[in-house]
């Protein structure tokens, strides 16, 4: 990979110390635990081993959680983009899940090269080196792998965003079985190939602009549409296997395993342009709503608790951003990926200074003014939290 460089983060405006004696560590150790996810001025957190991953500009970065508090920032660029290291390089794009089995492995979207190879689910190292790819077929112009997430079986979910925009939704959700690292097509034939991979069973191939994904304790899975301006939830049980014994015996459009059965509903619909997913320390759902610059939390009903994030301007552009991606750490702190979108007549886009933001919450569990970690990047489309240090 190329060579990885740790910087401060650019105009953070977070209050950070970097004195940790052991008894105040303990006490704030336990504070945090105790629900407050905000720090006094100057104190630090006992160290919390997660990194935050931010998929940007085709790239993965990586930084070290417990530095925003305690500068400098530690910061990397993982994966750098194929265009710019074309022998190493690849081409990342939305949410990191880790794969459960403790291995350090993760998987992201990775379409380097798209559309030949097609793009997929990439399955990494912990060093970023590319150990296989989860390929599926679609309905799309151009495929676009986004929402992951495990489930506690092992097994993968995954989204696909779909043709963006109002027309026809072709988005799709998918399951995947292990092993994940393996290549598409005979070995040694990738990159060399479009083939797909065969260890898949599709959920749902009619998904407007799809998607974050989450999956709460009773393994419901929830999945961000913005065009339709809705979260489906996908109830148990699932395929066991992307055949019919294992309850995909059906086709899709392309001729791929399709379930048999599925158990789906609308969770939450409303005037919201639904992105990113993440569950809060207390079992509630936060959804991002990238175009309003909002963040909600809702309860497991679908009932909307509370309004997290909401602009102070009553028209864009918006001073606290545009929420794509979330992401919550152990203290229960918030996390968003902001576009920084701007508008182009009626149709927005991502802007120059895109930012990762976070929020943190008082001790009566009120949510704080959001701070910024970091700045300066193109399209950061998603952040993930992950179990680590730099």
């Amino acid at each position: 990979m190329t060579p990885r460089v740790r910087e401060h983060g650019r105009r953070s405006g977070v209050t950070r110390g970097r004195t940790r004696p052991g008894s105040v560590r303990a006490c704030l150790a336990w504070l945090a635990a105790a629900g407050s996810s905000a720090l006094a001025p100057g104190a630090v957190a006992a160290d919390s081993g997660e990194l935050l991953y931010v998929a940007e500009g085709n790239r993965l970065h990586r930084i070290d959680v417990d530095s925003i508090d305690d500068p400098p920032l530690l910061h990397e660029v993982l994966i750098e983009r194929a265009s710019r290291d074309p022998e190493r390089g690849r081409d990342i794009n939305g949410m990191v899940c880790a794969l459960p089995d403790g291995s350090g492995r993760f998987v992201a979207g990775e379409d380097t090269g798209q559309p030949h190879p097609p793009a997929g689910w990439g399955v990494l190292e912990a060093d970023g080196t590319q150990v296989g790819k989860l390929t599926a077929s679609s309905g799309a112009g151009v495929p676009d792998p986004y929402g992951c997430a495990f489930d506690r079986e092992g097994r993968l979910f995954g989204s696909d965003v779909g043709d963006p925009g109002f027309g026809a939704p072709n988005g799709q959700l998918l399951l995947w079985f292990p092993p994940f690292d393996r290549f598409p097509g005979p070995p040694g034939a990738y990159p060399q190939t479009d083939a797909t991979s065969g260890n898949s069973c599709k959920l749902a191939t009619d998904i407007g602009t799809a998607g974050a994904l989450a999956i709460d304790a009773r393994g419901r899975v929830y999945l961000a549409s913005s065009s339709r301006f809705a979260l489906y939830r996908f109830s148990p049980p699932f395929p066991t296997s992307p055949d019919a014994a294992g309850g995909c015996g059906s086709r899709d459009a392309t001729g791929s395993p399709l379930a048999d059965r599925v158990d789906r509903e609308v969770f939450v619909r409303a005037p919201a342009s639904f992105s990113g997913l993440a569950f809060a320390r207390n079992g509630n759902l936060y959804a991002a709503s990238v175009a309003t610059g909002r963040i909600y939390e809702y309860d497991l009903d679908g009932n909307r608790v509370r309004t997290i994030l909401e602009p102070p301007e009553w028209l864009p552009p918006f001073s606290t951003g545009y929420p794509q991606g979330l992401g919550v750490d152990s203290r229960g702190t918030l996390y968003y990926a902001d576009l920084d979108l701007a508008w182009r007549g009626w149709m927005p886009g991502p802007g120059r200074n895109g930012k990762v933001r976070r929020i943190r919450f008082d001790a009566d569990g009120e949510p704080l003014p959001p701070e910024i970690v970091i700045e300066g990047f193109a399209f950061p489309d998603a952040v993930s939290v992950l179990p680590g240090d730099l």
